[in-house]
């Protein structure tokens, strides 16, 4: 290595995260509690607009998987830009698309106008997460990279925790609509706090030798001192980008397997995942349960996964993600088919046995969303890295797609099957994801076991 070339990952790996990392964390984790509101805003409001609208449940599948369409697009377009004009103006369009489509949601007079701004809404909610995970891996020290993704994670699920009880209030007194100017209000604001606050990449900028001035006043502040000039060659340790293709290379023969278990679990997850977020107060609704009743529900399943994604993150650094991911779903696998046993007996209100067993389903499938990307972070190098992730978050949403599409079929079956074949339909899928999740070789090792090489050069 010449005298005056340093390596930006070991560099970054060196730093304190106390600081700058700390502070596009926390930047971040907000950005994330907005996605999880945003995300989960048409589940909120579905039963009051099937009263507006005097439409049937079923009717209302476009909308509720209109979101769905636009994350498979912005998943891609926008992880592809994450990896191409850098992670913040790609992270900065996500708010303007969120704000946008929330917006005019609020202003439908149709069921197709709905329709149409939830997958506008949705291409920003498809590109925030995986350049969530990107940004966060590439500006955060190893010792506290699993933690701080997955808190960033973790936010997803305790937004829409926070917006179930936010409808609670804003529905009576404003209507459904009003759900929608909030979601559009927040990501507005943070588009301005973005545009100033969150920097750049630093491996995006150091594999960039005519940004190298900017990325050296970034480190300086990073480490809090005037160390670098910008005149240094910055480097980052990995493979070279090959000259074929971001699907080619995330289909080649170094990472195939990896690609496609990770398609798999994001897939299986995301369908229970979104099965239960996009319906379970429509759900909840058909046991007789009023719609407060019915997001006391959503509010538990997300609290839940505030416990799975962060509790799960602290014990991955000390067993690894393959264990503890595993035992997660295993435990979410079995607490959603005993919520098939139990709410029919709840009597039309939930009972303390069925709010712990939501807690339960939710700590599994929202704590393995999280850690998907955190290991999907960790497996591809950083030329494809946002690519890869993104992608996978694509192929997910065909997971998501067709569990709420399988829902609103659920609904418009004649006679009506019992409210129990759902979550026992969600059980297999949570069932599967261990499967999938268990097979990928580019897990994190946990302190507990001997160091290993890293994964297919990822993280």
């Amino acid at each position: 290595m010449d005298k005056n070339e340093i390596e930006i990952i070991s560099l970054i790996d060196s730093a304190k995260f106390i600081g700058l990392p700390l502070a596009i964390t926390v930047l971040t984790v907000i950005i994330m509690l907005v996605d999880g509101f945003d995300l989960q805003a048409m589940a909120f409001v579905a039963p009051e607009v099937l009263k507006e609208w005097g439409i049937a449940r079923a009717a209302l599948t476009p909308a509720l998987t209109g979101s769905m369409v636009g994350m498979a697009i912005g998943s891609v377009a926008l992880g592809w830009a994450g990896d191409r004009i850098g992670r913040r103006n790609s992270y900065i369009a996500c708010m303007a698309f969120l704000a946008l489509g929330s917006f005019f949601c609020a202003h439908a007079g149709s069921l197709t106008g709905l329709t149409i701004w939830r997958v506008v809404t949705g291409i920003g909610l498809g590109g925030v997460t995986p350049l969530a995970a990107a940004m966060i891996s590439e500006w955060t020290p190893r010792h506290a990279r699993s933690v701080a993704v997955a808190c960033a994670m973790v936010a997803v699920p305790l937004g829409g925790m926070l917006g179930a009880g936010v409808a609670q209030r804003v529905i009576p007194m404003y209507g459904w609509r009003g759900v929608f100017w909030i979601g559009a209000a927040l990501p507005l604001v943070l588009f301005v706090a973005a545009m100033f606050l969150l920097p750049e990449s630093p491996k995006y900028l150091a594999q960039r030798p005519h940004l190298h001035g900017r990325l050296a006043k970034l480190l300086n502040r990073l480490f809090r001192e005037r160390r670098f000039t910008g005149d240094e060659r910055f480097v980052v340790a990995e493979p070279p980008p090959p000259p074929e293709s971001w699907l080619a290379a995330l289909l080649g023969a170094t990472y195939r397997s990896t690609t496609l278990l990770l398609w798999a679990a994001f897939a299986l997850n995301t369908l229970a995942l979104f099965s239960c977020v996009n319906l379970l107060p429509t759900v909840l609704s058909f046991t007789g349960m009023s719609t407060a009743e019915s997001l006391q529900g959503s509010k538990f399943f997300n609290f839940g996964g505030f416990f799975g994604a962060v509790g799960g993150a602290v014990m991955i650094g000390w067993w690894g993600s393959r264990r503890v991911g595993a035992a997660l779903s295993t435990v979410g696998a079995v607490a959603t088919f005993l919520i098939g046993t139990t709410i029919l007996d709840s009597g039309g209100a939930l009972d303390g046995r069925s709010l712990a067993l939501l807690t339960l389903a939710g700590m599994a499938m929202n704590g393995m969303q999280s850690f998907l990307y955190t290991v999907g972070a960790h497996s591809y190098p950083t030329y494809i890295r946002a690519s890869g992730v993104g992608c996978a978050q694509t192929v997910s949403r065909a997971g998501g797609l067709l569990g709420t599409v399988a829902g609103g079929s659920f609904f418009a079956l004649e006679p009506q099957p019992p409210v129990s074949y759902f979550f026992y339909a969600v059980a297999v899928a949570v069932a599967l994801v261990v499967v999938s999740f268990a097979s990928l070789r580019t897990h994190i090792p946990g302190r507990k076991r001997s160091a290993s090489p890293q994964a297919q050069g990822g993280g």
